[in-house]
């Protein structure tokens, strides 16, 4: 099945949405360069959104425990919270999926450990036609309702 994915989070009113890969044999997405940074605004981020998620995602060799284990993550530095635990605490993640039948807006939140989360009864599931716009409109609504 053909998986594709953009993954947003929202830190001091900025989107960061890092460009995707996949692991060999499906395995599961992981960020890359470039990070795009761009405005809490549907002229911004449709377009970023629609270039990553329709673009072939690169595909990596499974990594090494090794390789895992001293792996640095890019959006703690991007962002400068430095720290997944600073950047969960103050920011907001959301991902949307798209596969042949359906495209999905997933919406995070903490659990207990501070760290996201993105539960089934938050995703809003569409039509795979569905116009993006609309997933963004409802992330940008989900964002400043947060922000109150």
């Amino acid at each position: 099945m053909d998986i594709r994915s953009a993954a947003i989070t929202i830190w001091n009113n900025k989107a960061y949405i890092p460009t995707p890969a996949r692991y060999v044999n499906e395995g599961p997405f992981t960020n890359l360069e470039p990070i795009y940074v761009v405005n809490l605004t549907l002229s911004e981020l449709v377009p970023v959104v629609q270039k990553l998620l329709f673009s072939k995602h690169e595909i990596l060799p499974n990594p090494t425990q090794q390789e895992i284990k001293f792996r640095r993550d890019l959006l703690p530095k991007a962002t400068g919270a430095h720290s997944w635990k600073r950047l969960s605490k103050d920011g907001i993640a959301y991902d949307i999926v798209l596969t042949e039948k359906e495209l999905t807006l997933e919406i995070s939140e903490l659990d207990k450990k501070g760290r996201w989360i993105f539960p089934l009864e938050k995703q809003l599931k569409f039509p795979p036609q569905t116009d993006l716009s609309i997933l963004i409109q409802a992330m940008i609504y989900d964002n400043k309702k947060r922000q109150k």
